[in-house]
């Protein structure tokens, strides 16, 4: 984008020097008959001399080649000008699009929250074998693509409510995408679905993998934050206020980081 922008103020300068030449002073045309042209002055304009015809002619020809230079000048302007009016528009594009993206990422986080906190996980339960999760895995198709497969997973979540059938989606995933910059999420939907159903060491197995595995994901505060909540809810205190700790230490100002403060105060 710089070198755009450069090479279209350099294009600008050369069009203001011709112009400045163009409206050069130009010496009488009633000189002495001889050479063709000949050098007038301090500022170098070109001066013809000989009869007023061949002047004229001069003139001319040096107005002509003057003005296709300015437009082919004006034409390498205007393509650049083009040029970059096409990148401005593809750049705030991308802007609209990863601004769309993080909201959207925003909203999931808060409904699967909802999901989490609506039925509070008394006691640790023992994870059912559930006889209808092969049937919910047969509905998670193999054919689909990363994005079309991350957003039919979420969409159980948000649009069908259908929590265990959820579970094997993302799962599926997982496992059909592992390279997907959606992983750390889906293991991070997966605890907190878990989390839900009272399946507690799944749900820390989930949320231990976003922490330890994926540094960078915008989820680690989340997971760690639930992992103290996990060790608080099974009496180890002192895990509890590491993972608390951990949050507030590594990822201050932030909204995991007051509810790490809130929870570490009840210890």
């Amino acid at each position: 984008m710089k070198s755009v922008y450069k090479q279209a103020t350099i294009v600008m300068a050369v069009l203001v020097a011709l112009n400045a030449q163009a409206a050069a002073p130009v010496s009488d045309l009633s000189g002495d008959s001889g050479s063709a042209v000949a050098l007038s002055g301090n500022n170098g304009a070109i001066v013809p001399t000989g009869s007023l015809e061949d002047r004229v002619a001069l003139l001319e020809r040096t107005l002509n080649a003057r003005l296709r230079l300015q437009a082919e000048l004006q034409q390498q302007v205007d393509s650049l000008q083009g040029e970059v009016s096409e990148l401005r528009g593809q750049l705030e594009q991308q802007t609209y699009q990863m601004e769309q993206s993080q909201e959207r990422q925003r909203q999931l986080y808060q409904e699967l929250d909802k999901v989490a906190n609506s039925q509070p996980a008394a006691a640790p339960a023992t994870p059912a074998a559930s006889t209808t999760a092969p049937a919910a895995a047969a509905n998670y198709s193999t054919n689909q693509d990363e994005n079309q497969a991350y957003d039919a997973a979420v969409n159980m979540v948000l649009k069908e409510k259908n929590y265990d059938k959820a579970i094997p989606a993302f799962e599926g995933f997982i496992k059909q995408f592992p390279n997907s910059s959606y992983v750390p999420n889906a293991h991070y939907w997966l605890g907190q679905l878990m989390f839900n159903k009272g399946d507690r060491a799944g749900a820390s197995a989930q949320f231990s993998t976003v922490a330890n595995k994926y540094s960078k994901s915008p989820k680690r505060a989340d997971a760690l934050l639930k992992l103290g909540m996990l060790a608080q809810l099974d009496g180890k205190k002192a895990e509890a206020k590491a993972f608390y700790e951990q949050v507030i230490k590594g990822y201050p100002n932030t909204s995991p980081a007051q509810l790490a403060k809130q929870s570490l105060s009840k210890l």
